[in-house]
């Protein structure tokens, strides 16, 4: 998939959900079992398109699958947000894209995330094989504050991911905050004015790393942007059940759904 030239960005969910995914290995609750394919979640990811160009935000584990259900054979860049492993790990997938494209792809993380996915995945950033095939073919470049990536403005900031800082991302008018419990004032800043947030939500209720649902439409509700998602989905929360509940400007993010911004 290589989008048309357009100067509409627009956002695939590539994956909504949680860190184990929807249905849960083992489990037989109503919405691991739903026959609802909008509760069907891989992990979450984005893919950012504009000018014909895709900018991948964090390799889930479910790569290849998704861009097999969405027919993708191109990956411009990626933006990681953080190294945990339901955000990281479909990283060696990339590979394949090199063999496409013919090309290397640069990788773009903060410092401090870009040195965790280095030894995390050392064999692809090593000197050894270096023109081999069984490796991807990455340029590592560090995001350690606002900078254009393919022509689009991108601001990573720091958010509360229970005992731990991880970065959130505002790329354009699109804000992409998965991982977080709070906010800072700085990042509430950059959030202002934004036309489009993606908000993780895990389940209802509060959770020690992440917002539960009420958290995260405050959110939403306070930069008051023309269009909400809620993604980062676990199975406790039910698709219809989810967007019958929700305020209106704010819809449950469902994979391969697509978006303007």
């Amino acid at each position: 998939m290589t989008p048309a030239s357009s100067p509409c960005m627009t956002a695939l969910f590539m994956g909504t959900g949680a860190s184990v995914g929807v249905p849960m290995i083992g489990c037989s609750c109503p919405v691991c079992l739903s026959p609802d394919r909008r509760n069907r979640r891989t992990r979450s990811s984005i893919l950012v398109s504009s000018g014909g160009k895709n900018i991948l935000v964090d390799t889930a584990p479910d790569l290849r699958s998704q861009a097999l259900r969405e027919g993708l054979t191109r990956i411009d860049a990626v933006v990681y947000t953080h190294a945990h492993a339901d955000h990281v790990l479909g990283l060696d997938e990339l590979r394949t894209f090199n063999f496409i494209m013919k090309e290397e792809i640069p990788i773009y993380a903060p410092p401090r995330v870009l040195d965790r996915i280095r030894a995390m995945f050392s064999y692809a950033f090593s000197d050894e094989n270096k023109e081999g095939v069984t490796r991807p073919r990455l340029v590592p470049r560090e995001l350690p504050g606002p900078m254009e990536i393919l022509g689009i403005p991108v601001t990573p900031f720091l958010v509360e991911h229970g005992p731990v800082m991880n970065t959130a991302l505002r790329i354009g008018d699109l804000i992409y905050l998965t991982d977080c419990n709070a906010v800072p004032p700085e990042g509430k800043r950059v959030m202002k004015g934004a036309s489009t947030m993606i908000v993780g939500a895990v389940r209802y209720e509060p959770h020690e790393s992440h917002f539960g649902l009420a958290q995260a439409v405050a959110e939403i509700a306070e930069v008051a942007p023309r269009q909400g998602y809620i993604t980062h989905l676990s199975h406790r929360m039910d698709h219809a059940t989810l967007e019958a509940e929700l305020p209106a400007g704010i819809r449950p993010a469902y994979d391969g759904l697509r978006v303007a911004v």
